[in-house]
Parts: C-alpha cells; structure tokens; sequence
C-alpha cells in the first residue's frame, strides 16, 4: 500500500510540475504586450541584448514624429488603435507618441481660455466712464458765465474782499452790469440780502421826493460817482463801498425799555442786516444835508463821502454818526 502511495504522490507532483510549465506559455502571451517582464525572468546576456534594441527604437521615434507633426494631429483617435493590433513591435515608442500628441491639443486649448477673460473686463469698465462725465459738465456750465461780467463794463469783481465776517454774508457781490434786477427781492423777507450791494446803494438815494421813482438817474450818478473815484484813488470803486460800510456799521445801539411808566434806555447788539441798512442811509442822508446850497455836484460829494468813510475819517457823516450811536450804547450799559 506504501508503494501504491508512493506512486501516486508522484503522478501528482508530475501532473502539478506540468501545469507550471504550461503555465508561462500563458505568460508569454502576456508578455508580448509587456515586454518590460521578460527581461527579469531571462539572463542578464538577453536583457543586454534587448536594450539597444529599445535604444535604437527611442531613436529613431522622435525622427518621424518631426517630419509629420501636422498630419497626425488630425487623427489622434487612430493611432490608438494600432499599437494593440501589433503585439510583437516594441511598444515604448509607440505609448509614447499618443501622450505626447494627447499634450498638444490641451496646450491650445489653454491658450485660448485666458483670451476670453482680458475681454470681458474692458466691457464692464466702459459704461462706468459715460454716467460720470455728464454729472460734472452740468455742475461746470453755469460758473463761466459769471468770469467776464463787469459792473458798467469797466470794474470787475474780481479780488473783492470782505473783512468783517459777520457782514459777509449780507454784501451781496453777486456780479451784474447794470444795478437793476426789477424788484424781485421786494415780495420775500430778508431777501435783500441777496440784492447787489450797488443796487442796494442806488435804492437808497431814491428816498426824497425828488428821486422817488427815478431809478435810472441815480443809476447813471453812481457810475458817474465810481468814475470820480477811481480818476482820484486808483482803486476799484465797488471795494471802496464795501470798506464804507464795514467802517459806518454800528456794532451797538440803544433801545427803551419802560418798567411802569418808567423809560430806560438799555444797550443792545445789531443785527448785521440792519448794520448794513444803517451804514447805508447815514452815507446817504450825509450826501442830501452837503449838497444844499453848495456849488459841487451830489456826485463829486458821494464820492467824498464814500471815500472819507472807507480811510475812517471824522469828516465824513456816517462815521460821525456811528460814533455817537456806540457812545450812548456804551453809557447805557
């Protein structure tokens, strides 16, 4: 029975040792796609004798893939299909050019995205520009039209300076040739403020009786007053007036106060409109009371009012006048 085993065992190892040998013919078919593989399983004389086999093929490949880059672009997809049709050509050339040929068609389409963007962006920039440039044409029209606008044609307002910061407001230097705006600060109060302060100065003189309602005569007197003065000043006519006021305004005045049937009089601030006022009826009623019965003109003694008033001078009625009502106001504190 031992012997029959024995027998048997063999057979068995036999039949195992046959199956490993048909076994590789397997792998051979396998490694005719991976020829990679068969050359760790050989001697060292074969794989010496395969690598400048493969040598040769790497160059010679990059021969052909010069001459005819263009035409292969066309037709990728085929190519693919060749290497599995020839199993026993070496294919380490061959894998190669598909991936080679495979980067080319994404370098373009690279190339092409980074175009669209730069285009995009000038597009959204464009309509940004247009909306602002009308908003500041608008604001800029009206102010040039007030650069060549001079009193008369002859003085310009230009370089007019206010000192006294609470009158600034009220000096009205609002350029215009004529001092005639026909009335239409009259229906609103407080809006005289606004008024040209010459316009302001020529309604003034028409408070008698013989200048009510002639406008354009004391027009034609104040132009022919600021002539006067420049021929004998050299200075702007319009600052001239504005340095008048500003030195015949009163600060303070007097008011009464009655306490049951008892008057007292009681100092108190002006108000820089009714300053304005005040300065200018004192210049006014200061030219009617020199003008009676003396030989110069009401010109030539306008134009010595508002000059003495703008050098500060006792001479002149205004500021005469000015210094009486500050005088009382300060006893009567």
């Amino acid at each position: 029975m031992s012997k029959a085993r024995k027998k048997r065992e063999a057979k068995k190892k036999e039949s195992k040792k046959d199956t490993k040998k048909e076994k590789p013919s397997k792998k051979e078919a396998s490694t005719d796609k991976k020829p990679t593989k068969e050359t760790k399983t050989t001697k060292a004389k074969a794989v010496k004798e395969t690598k400048p086999a493969v040598k040769k093929t790497k160059e010679k490949a990059p021969k052909k893939e010069e001459k005819k880059p263009a035409a292969k672009e066309k037709a990728p997809k085929k190519e693919d299909k060749k290497p599995a049709a020839k199993v026993k050509t070496p294919k380490v050339a061959k894998e190669k050019k598909p991936v080679e040929k495979e980067k080319a068609p994404t370098a373009t389409k690279e190339t092409k995205t980074p175009t669209k963007e730069p285009v995009k962006t000038p597009a959204k920039e464009k309509p940004k520009t247009p909306e602002k440039v009308p908003e500041k044409e608008e604001k800029e029209e009206p102010l040039p039209s007030y650069e060549g606008i001079e009193l008369f044609n002859k003085w310009s307002y230009n370089d007019l300076v206010v000192v006294d910061p609470g009158l600034k407001a009220y000096i009205s230097l609002r350029p215009v040739i004529t001092p005639h705006t026909g009335g239409r600060y009259e229906h609103q109060r407080f809006k005289k403020a606004e008024m040209p302060i010459v316009e302001r100065l020529v309604n003034k003189l028409m408070r008698t009786k013989k200048g009510t309602g002639k406008k354009e005569r004391m027009i034609k007197s104040v132009k022919l007053t600021f002539e006067i003065i420049n021929l004998q000043t050299g200075k702007n006519p319009i600052q001239v007036l504005i340095d008048a006021i500003q030195n015949t305004a009163p600060r303070e005045e007097v008011t009464r106060i009655t306490y049951g049937g008892m008057a007292q009089l009681q100092s108190v601030d002006v108000a820089p409109m009714r300053r304005v006022d005040i300065a200018l009826t004192n210049i006014v009623e200061g030219v009617y009371k020199k003008s009676f019965n003396n030989i110069l003109t009401a010109e030539e003694i306008l134009a010595r009012e508002l000059m003495d008033a703008a050098d500060n001078k006792p001479s002149s009625n205004a500021i005469s006048k000015m210094q009486e009502i500050e005088r009382i106001a300060l006893s009567a504190r």
